[in-house]
């Protein structure tokens, strides 16, 4: 299982814009991992290298893919924050939109998985 990582949002974004997007490929690839690890039954789930190959080469399918990809990924996300036990508070519009605003979608999204690693460790530290 991947190991559940609290991480700055603005943190995510700044690097991804340090880096020109590279760290951002990168971090998808993390994300989609690590929801994996959290709900690894949920079939909405997309794998981290079939997410950063086809955002990278999505011109090929006219951006089709790479869509649908997307709102797996958010599917996903908020499977994964009803699997821990929270209320599913990560809205796929919101992410969307926020991907025209500077790429602040990255906050957003890393916002919404601080929320999950937090009920994970939460639920973890509680003896049984």
């Amino acid at each position: 299982m991947e190991e559940l990582k609290i991480r700055s949002p603005f943190g995510v974004w700044g690097l991804t814009l340090i880096s020109f997007g590279i760290y951002g490929l990168f971090w998808y690839a993390k994300t989609a991992t690590q929801i994996q690890g959290v709900n690894p039954n949920n079939p909405k789930n997309v794998t981290g290298t079939s997410l950063v190959v086809w955002m990278l080469f999505g011109a090929i399918t006219l951006f089709i893919v790479p869509i649908i990809n997307w709102f797996k990924l958010c599917a996903s996300i908020k499977a994964e924050q009803e699997s821990v036990g929270l209320a599913p508070t990560f809205n796929t519009g919101v992410a969307t939109l926020l991907c025209f605003l500077a790429g602040t979608n990255l906050c957003y999204i890393q916002a919404q998985q601080n929320l999950v690693v937090n009920a994970v460790k939460a639920r973890q530290s509680v003896p049984a």
